[in-house]
């Protein structure tokens, strides 16, 4: 009996690295390894890391898993695709150097403040159990409406162990002045001062709209651009930071591994959210965001292209309007019923881990773990809750 003829629910939803992502209900979907040998014992890193986490405490910014095997994880369904999907669909390319000429719009400040924060938190609640993720990048951070989560948890490790996965702007290769971090030209060990480096970067992208040096030409062929970004930030060299004061400070802190540890980041990410949830100053509304005055901003280059424009058209009223649908979504997602079970759920007895060991018994993850998606017939339908 063909896979969808006996679980007509379950849908092909994302190919990643290492494994196949199927949608088996509306708030849940299943990761499935694919068969290379590499990627199963991946897979397998995954799983363990998945089982330390169900040892403690829940993290909310962490993607929750509801139940796992060898086989599989099954885990919340994370509707609105990669923080990497969100910030780039609103990017103007040039055609020929593949740089960022325009950023047409940003999120809200106060949402980017909240981003920040979670990132910071969940990357706090690895390093309490002596992890560092290892492979920090906006498409391993996955988002549900404005909520967001990391995931992908493959590469994550103990503090001290090499730092296999890194890649630029997310990742710096040593000096020879940093023999306590590791060996000159490799990554050095995993720490907060790899995951402070990472979350400064991410930090940049989400407030700047960009990765590092993604809007200029730093070489004459854009095949070399990567290799020249990694030396750059070899050397320590960063684009001037002139956004929100608060925001760059803090961008700056961690590429220059000013946090002792990323739990002192987190508490500093918590303030700056919370000051910003008490105040309702025109500070709110700085930065890039000038939504009151629909400015242009540009942007210095190191080519001769000229400037990068952020057009930002928005004005203070709408920017408001923004945050309050913003504030009503976040509520919603969160709300429960008086006994504590979530609102979305299907029925007030719904169980997530339940619902997925029932489907685990009648045999889902043999079947899809027997071959590629579309030799078991499914075609892949992207992320088909996504907004």
């Amino acid at each position: 009996m063909a896979v969808q003829e006996q679980f007509p629910h379950v849908h092909w939803v994302w190919k990643g690295a290492i494994s196949f992502v199927y949608e088996v209900h509306p708030r849940i979907v299943v990761k499935v390894p694919k068969s290379g040998d590499f990627e199963r014992e991946q897979f397998r890193k995954e799983v363990r890391i998945y089982e330390l986490f169900s040892q403690h405490p829940l993290c909310p910014s962490v993607v929750q898993c509801f139940f796992y095997t060898e086989n599989g994880i099954f885990l919340e369904y994370m509707r609105d695709v990669s923080l990497c999907y969100r910030i780039q669909k609103n990017h103007i390319l040039d055609k020929k150097t593949h740089v960022v000429i325009k950023v047409e719009k940003l999120e809200p400040l106060r949402l980017r403040k909240q981003w920040m924060n979670e990132l910071a938190q969940a990357v706090a609640f690895l390093e309490s159990l002596n992890l560092a993720h290892g492979d920090l990048r906006p498409e391993n951070i996955l988002l549900d409406r404005d909520q967001l989560k990391l995931s992908d948890f493959d590469c994550t490790a103990e503090f001290g162990a090499d730092f296999d996965a890194c890649m630029a702007p997310y990742g710096r290769i040593l000096n020879s002045d940093e023999p306590d971090h590791g060996r000159c030209g490799s990554a050095g060990f995993l720490g907060p001062r790899t995951e402070q480096f990472a979350l400064g970067s991410l930090y940049y992208f989400i407030n700047y709209g960009f990765e590092v040096y993604g809007d200029r030409c730093l070489t004459e062929e854009p095949y070399e651009h990567g290799p020249m970004v990694l030396k750059y930030l070899q050397r320590l060299q960063f684009p001037d930071l002139d956004s929100n004061p608060p925001i760059d400070d803090i961008i700056d802190k961690c590429w220059h591994n000013r946090y002792t540890t990323i739990a002192d980041l987190a508490s500093h990410t918590k303030r700056l959210m919370d000051e910003s949830a008490n105040t309702t100053t025109n500070s709110e509304l700085g930065g890039r965001e000038e939504g009151s005055r629909g400015v242009r901003i540009p942007v210095e280059t190191v080519s001769n292209r000229g400037p990068v424009t952020l057009n930002h058209t928005i004005d203070g009223l709408q920017d408001s309007l923004e945050n309050l649908s913003m504030l009503v979504s976040q509520n919603a997602n969160d709300a429960v019923t008086t006994d504590g079970r979530a609102i979305g759920d299907i029925r007030g007895d719904f169980s997530k881990r339940e619902f997925s060991q029932g489907l685990e018994s009648r045999g889902l993850l043999s079947l899809l773990s027997s071959g590629e998606p579309e030799e078991l017939g499914f075609k892949l339908v992207w992320y088909r809750h996504s907004l």
